[in-house]
């Protein structure tokens, strides 16, 4: 069946709100691009439910991995035995995920297909009443292999989910709900954080109106092989973390794997410009003459770079240089590190923050 396009997006969170206030009320289907951090919601309902967490990645499940026939000799009969890692015959609540579900072949999507029904089983055994049971997949346009029949969609409540946006602001705060609020609370590294900041259109969907001649993004009119998605971007993050034990051909290989040829000289671009700052060394050295870089690009990296570096210890050294900095770049450090858990605290117990907090108190 292919789809259309419903007329409202929900955000990634707004989603995941749904299906947990939902419970066993009802079986969402979360459809967009490939990459927009569909599956990462997995593990969210898990930790806030309590319940325990059942993935499945139905495209690369076979039917004998669900379960097998057993023959009964005293009723000379069959029953389905399920396979133990599923816990499908656990008698407590679960999250039941089942990932890229439309692409699943034919069989594998009949023997869950139960799961859909009212009352829900899955090979003759009921689920637990508490059960929240979520599918996923990508649109039939974006020429992945999904396909799903009407009768199958007709028991789902399918909602389209919006591709994260940026967040980054012009006075240094993240929109809560945004790829750029995700990123920095899960530590991907300054340099990315600095590009998505100064080009947040290499996070633009391809529905978007004026996106056609946008190389980086995923677009399925394309021959693309990889392509820039907050999914690729952590792993592109993962790849630069590891920067200094590789060459930078071995390095700047792997990103063209990663997020593409075009997207990956761009990031590069800004490898370049954090090689050319001072180092950290240097600033908590001496804070009061180390060199203040010119450009806004150099700035905002240096900003996001600083908050992954500080500690309680040089903190109080930071802030001696921030204070040279422009107004913008000190912004961009403490709302992001506002953002992040583990430095929110270390930012609250600082004596330097909570002054610059309480004579900026504007933009909190």
């Amino acid at each position: 069946m292919s789809d259309v396009l419903l007329n409202r997006t929900a955000t990634l969170k707004e989603a995941e709100d749904l299906i947990v206030s939902l419970g066993a009320g009802g079986t969402v289907h979360l459809i967009g691009e490939p990459g927009v951090g569909k599956t990462s919601m997995f593990n969210n309902i898990v930790r806030r439910t309590g319940f325990k967490g059942i993935y499945i990645d139905a495209p690369n499940v076979e039917l004998g991995e669900l379960g097998i026939p057993i023959p009964d000799h005293t009723t000379k009969t069959t029953r389905m035995y399920p396979n133990e890692q599923w816990g499908f015959h656990l008698n407590e609540p679960k999250v039941i995920f089942i990932d890229e579900y439309t692409k699943a072949h034919q069989a594998v999507q009949n023997m869950l297909h139960p799961m859909l029904n009212n009352p829900r089983m899955i090979m003759g055994i009921p689920l637990h009443e508490q059960d929240i049971v979520v599918t996923a997949g990508n649109y039939t346009g974006d020429g992945v292999g999904d396909n799903m029949r009407s009768h199958s969609r007709n028991r789902l409540t399918v909602v389209q989910i919006k591709k994260p946006h940026a967040g980054f602001n012009a006075d240094g705060s993240i929109d809560k709900d945004s790829w750029g609020a995700w990123a920095v609370a899960n530590n991907i590294v300054a340099e990315i954080l600095a590009w998505i900041r100064e080009n947040p259109q290499n996070l633009a969907s391809y529905l978007d109106a004026g996106q056609g001649g946008n190389k980086n993004i995923f677009n399925p009119k394309e021959a693309q092989k990889s392509f820039v998605s907050p999914r690729s971007l952590a792993r592109a993050s993962s790849i630069l973390k590891q920067r200094a034990g590789n060459t930078t051909n071995v390095i700047i290989t792997a990103l063209e794997g990663t997020i593409g040829a075009p997207a990956a000289r761009d990031l590069m671009a800004f490898v370049e410009v954090a090689d050319s700052l001072p180092t950290w060394e240097e600033i908590i050295r001496d804070p009061e003459n180390a060199k203040v870089p010119a450009s806004p690009s150099a700035l905002c990296l240096l900003a996001f770079s600083a908050v992954q570096r500080v500690d309680r210890e040089s903190i109080g050294k930071f802030f001696t240089y921030l204070k040279r900095t422009p107004k913008e770049l000190q912004s961009v450090f403490c709302l992001t590190g506002m953002n992040n858990d583990d430095r929110k605290k270390l930012f609250l117990t600082s004596a330097p923050f909570v002054e610059w907090m309480r004579v900026n108190q504007y933009l909190f």
